[in-house]
């Protein structure tokens, strides 16, 4: 993701009226809950965890089922967006316009405006929150986890915006397994989230594959010596 290192089509039911003055909400049907500075921030949030919701359902994502807060912040650690808390059910991302000021002209998804930007990053820490405690047999299992997030994260874009990511990629050949490394994901995030891509579209079933992961019959991830 766009400098995000900790740190995805569904149609979108619209949610209940959040009031202007918001700046701690509940998002309708959800363990969700966010706290933010702007009601149309939290329209946002909760529209993307409401996507979420449908789209693990589609694509063998665990439900989320602990409580999750999303807090809309002004400043994060440099050169992070957005950052899931591990197994504290705590989400802190970037507000739009703070999160626009760190973007990549050359990044992976320079091209969405900066409210679908905003909501795909949720909906990645979000995958994160769900898949927290998945089947790993080493002492952590980021590639999977990451991969996961991306999938979700490409997967919640429009059919034309995913065109777009594809495109400008420029993967038109076999993406192995190997290639998808937390080496590469720490050293080169864009090209992970393309990799990742890439890589899920030319599986036979996308969303059985997401499945394999999360119950630990797919391994991504290697051994650190």
């Amino acid at each position: 993701m766009e400098k995000l290192r900790a740190s995805i089509i569904c149609s979108l039911a619209f949610l209940a009226a959040i009031p202007s003055w918001a700046d701690s909400l509940s998002c309708s049907n959800s363990v969700v809950t966010t706290s933010v500075q702007q009601a149309e921030h939290g329209e946002l949030v909760c529209s993307a965890v409401e996507q979420a919701a449908v789209l693990f359902d589609q694509c063998n994502v665990p439900a989320l089922s602990s409580p999750v807060h999303i807090s809309v912040v002004d400043q994060l650690k440099p050169g992070c967006v957005a950052l899931y808390h591990c197994g504290e059910g705590r989400i802190e991302v970037l507000s739009p316009p703070n999160m626009q000021e760190l973007r990549d002209p050359d990044g992976a998804f320079i091209h969405l405006g900066i409210d679908e930007y905003f909501q795909s990053v949720v909906i990645h820490e979000l995958s994160h929150a769900a898949t927290y405690g998945i089947p790993c047999p080493f002492e952590e299992c980021v590639t999977a986890h990451e991969y996961i997030a991306y999938a979700m994260q490409v997967m919640s874009l429009s059919s034309e915006a995913q065109s777009i990511f594809e495109d400008r990629s420029g993967l038109d050949r076999s993406i192995s397994s190997d290639e998808l490394s937390a080496i590469i994901l720490f050293m080169a995030p864009h090209l992970f989230s393309q990799k990742v891509w890439g890589h899920l579209s030319q599986r036979k079933d996308p969303c059985g594959y997401i499945g394999q992961i999360v119950d630990g019959s797919v391994l991504l991830d290697r051994e650190r010596f």
